[in-house]
């Protein structure tokens, strides 16, 4: 303002709660500090880096960008990466505070079926159908995307409106295979692109994250065995154990590929005891794909097309490219990072689900159309499926490294977060989702 001809020689502070005014004096002393803090904020974004985050700071309580910058989760795990080993003194529970920034209440609509417009009205959207007219609604606020399968349409008001609110709208075939994503403005973090085609094009670099993604895969995979499989040889607890540790010294990607391999072997092989249906139908001899061969791997084949959308979508609202992963190659059309990222999921999410309808007896003999040359879902069936994968990602478990209560959707972005911190070098390496 001074320099613009105006006599500015004091500020006010505004206390909302008490409606009290407090006069600031801008001294030399205060004129010299803020001008040093501007200097060090400017040289900060000169650099292009990101500057350590807080320590035990009551800024980050409650604080609407927490849930993104993630100070605590950073400064344990490189705490426990500059001791290699936690001691028992090093007690997540008593050092990682719960924030509360991220809200896990918002949830998807899904639309599926012939005939059905999702239309606005109000703050809701509509979902109106053909032949029955209004057949349900929803509070826009309350909603995190929109899920479209088959012919199901959008108006335009409500397409601009979800826009606006940074909501994507997927658009899948009948089948559930994924076409294409509609979203608006909602994130600008080029900086985060340019580290991730860095890294990607750097074999060491992308081997160092493969690694620690395979070697979760498989250890989720040999924990679900041990839970659930009360027969399963110890061998193949003690061959998974084995393999999960050659996945963190694997030399390429291409050993590394055959690591994975041999333990989707071991792991697929107890599969089927993992299934309590008792019908022959419903039997698993191994895994299939396109098309597959079976109402157990057509589900699975489903529940795996829903989860990498679900991290595609994640990917984009953390700032990433989907299409260049680490892990798997680039490809045309190919959501490389999301099915690098759903790796370690596969288990504990997608094959959890798949293992309740099954042995809950929620899905039957009639759910599946054969065909000549495979199996696949009806209608009621993918509703099933779609309410089974929304249960378990709204399910709050204890996160395994910080101690909280967490939902496995959060789960899942809080990873895309520290995926992040990986690439800008906070920190030094990818910290897999591993259940205990």
């Amino acid at each position: 303002m001074r320099e613009n001809g105006f006599s500015c020689d004091e500020g006010m502070v505004y206390y909302i709660l008490s409606k009290e005014k407090v006069p600031v004096k801008f001294d030399r002393e205060l004129l010299d500090r803020t001008g040093a803090l501007l200097a060090d904020m400017r040289r900060a974004v000169q650099r292009g880096e990101l500057p350590p985050p807080l320590e035990n700071s009551q800024r980050c309580d409650r604080c609407s960008m927490a849930g993104i910058c993630l100070p605590d989760e950073v400064n344990l795990l490189r705490e426990m990466g500059a001791e290699k080993e936690p001691t028992q003194e090093s007690n997540p529970e008593e050092r990682i505070r719960m924030l509360l920034a991220s809200r896990d209440d918002q949830v998807p609509l899904y639309v599926v079926g012939q005939g059905k417009t999702v239309r606005k009205r109000g703050e809701r959207l509509e979902v109106w159908s053909y032949e029955e007219g209004k057949i349900s609604e929803a509070r826009v606020r309350e909603i995190s995307k929109v899920c479209l399968y088959g012919n199901a349409e959008i108006t335009t008001p409500a397409m601009v409106e979800l826009m606006q609110r940074n909501v994507p709208v997927l658009h899948f075939t009948h089948g559930g295979w994924f076409q294409g994503i509609a979203l608006g403005m909602s994130h600008k973090n080029v900086q985060l692109r340019i580290q991730q085609f860095r890294w990607a094009e750097d074999e060491e670099r992308s081997l160092s994250v493969a690694r620690k993604i395979v070697s979760g895969k498989i250890e989720n995979c040999r924990t679900r065995l041990r839970k659930y499989d009360p027969g399963v040889p110890s061998s193949v607890l003690t061959s998974l154990a084995s393999l999960s540790q050659d996945a963190e010294n694997a030399s390429s990607l291409q050993s590394l590929l055959g690591i994975e391999g041999a333990a989707g072997k071991a792991y697929f092989s107890r599969f089927g005891e993992m299934l309590k249906v008792g019908e022959e139908s419903f039997s698993f001899e191994e895994r299939n794909k396109r098309p597959p061969k079976d109402p157990v791997n057509s589900t699975l084949s489903y529940l795996y097309g829903i989860l990498v959308k679900e991290l595609f979508s994640t990917l984009l609202a953390a700032g990433f490219d989907p299409y260049l992963g680490f892990y798997h190659q680039p490809r045309y059309g190919r959501p490389a990072l999301a099915l690098d990222m759903m790796e370690e999921f596969r288990p504990i999410i997608a094959d959890s689900v798949a293992f309740r309808l099954f042995n809950k007896k929620e899905l039957k003999d009639t759910d599946f159309i054969k065909t000549g040359i495979g199996i696949s879902l009806t209608a009621e069936a993918k509703r099933k499926l779609i309410a089974g994968y929304e249960q378990r990602m709204q399910t709050e478990i204890v996160h395994p490294i910080f101690g909280y209560k967490v939902s496995y959707r959060r789960v899942l972005e809080i990873q895309a977060r520290l995926l992040s911190r990986v690439l800008s070098g906070e920190l030094s390496e990818y910290p897999a989702f591993v259940i205990r």
